[in-house]
């Protein structure tokens, strides 16, 4: 079974109904073991070493101070504010209501990597991961539209989502969403094991419910915007023109003139809008993190 076949089952299906079109609830085929889990989370924030941003604190009306949930450290003679406090993060999700909120997962646990890169090689698109512990009867971000593709799995818990119709044309902003959002597509509670599909764009708000915690992590597949087609465009266009910095003369300039000219032209004709595309994708995903070796190995 492929890595996406493993959240949504039938991939053509899925590309041919559902991707871009609508939000849908899925059905995990097989357990992710890889995933982080709760007990797992506890261990990590127990040891010390997490740093905002990586992990936030964030209520529906915004992010919470990091001076409350943060300790300073003094490290090789300075001071470091960014090291996460595990009692003030389970206090104020206990005692406020706060989400926490961890950022680019697949950057930092093995496992969670592991399902990402399998997911990026399918949609050969960008794909990182974000995690939600949400108390129950809360929503830890208002109704807003994200710059990406999201298939979120409930690990634990319940989570109720409203899904919003996408946006109206092309120039919209990855942002909340002030107004009335309309009537929701989809209106549904999701339950472990299940996976939630919302379009790029697709409004949507995410409520803990049944009475517990909700926690569920998000694989977000981004996807490129026009600014990278101009960055891609340009670097391929000044790539190996191999012009003089500063011609002595009218001819030597005109002549300089000349060869960019061509340069340009031979780029642009043997370029097709579907390889700009595919470049500009590219340049998103991020290098493959090496695993190669061990120091247990080294230390014999």
């Amino acid at each position: 079974m492929g890595p996406l076949a493993r959240y949504v089952g039938d991939e053509q299906e899925f590309h041919r109904t559902l991707w871009r079109r609508t939000p849908a609830v899925l059905h995990l085929r097989t357990p992710l073991t890889e995933m982080l889990t709760v007990a797992e989370l506890d261990r990590i924030l127990d040891a010390g070493l997490l740093t905002t941003p990586y992990a936030t604190l964030v209520h529906e009306e915004g992010p919470v101070p990091e001076e409350r949930y943060c300790s300073p450290r003094v490290v090789l003679g300075g001071i470091d504010n960014r090291y996460v406090d595990a009692g003030a993060v389970r206090r104020l999700i206990g005692e406020e209501g706060a989400t926490l909120l961890l950022r680019y997962v697949d950057q930092w646990h093995a496992g969670v990597r592991e399902l990402a890169d399998g997911l990026a090689e399918c949609f050969r698109r960008q794909v990182e991961a974000f995690f939600f512990l949400t108390p129950p009867g809360t929503q830890g971000r208002p109704v807003h539209r994200d710059d990406a593709d999201v298939l979120a799995v409930q690990m634990h818990g319940a989570k109720r989502w409203r899904v919003y119709a996408g946006p109206p044309d092309g120039n919209w902003q990855p942002e909340r969403v002030d107004g009335d959002p309309g009537d929701p597509l989809l209106d549904v509670v999701l339950r472990q094991g299940e996976v939630l599909y919302v379009p790029r764009g697709f409004a949507h708000v995410a409520e803990a419910a049944g009475g517990s915690a909700s926690a569920h992590l998000s694989f977000t597949v981004r996807e490129v915007g026009s600014a990278h087609l101009y960055a891609v465009l340009e670097a391929l266009l000044l790539d190996g023109d191999g012009l003089p910095a500063r011609p002595n003369d009218d001819a030597a300039l005109t002549g300089a003139a000349n060869d960019l000219i061509a340069h340009f032209h031979r780029t642009l004709t043997g370029l097709t809008p579907q390889e700009l595309v595919h470049l500009a994708r590219g340049t998103m995903r991020r290098e493959q993190h090496t695993t190669e070796g061990s120091l247990s190995a080294l230390l014999g």
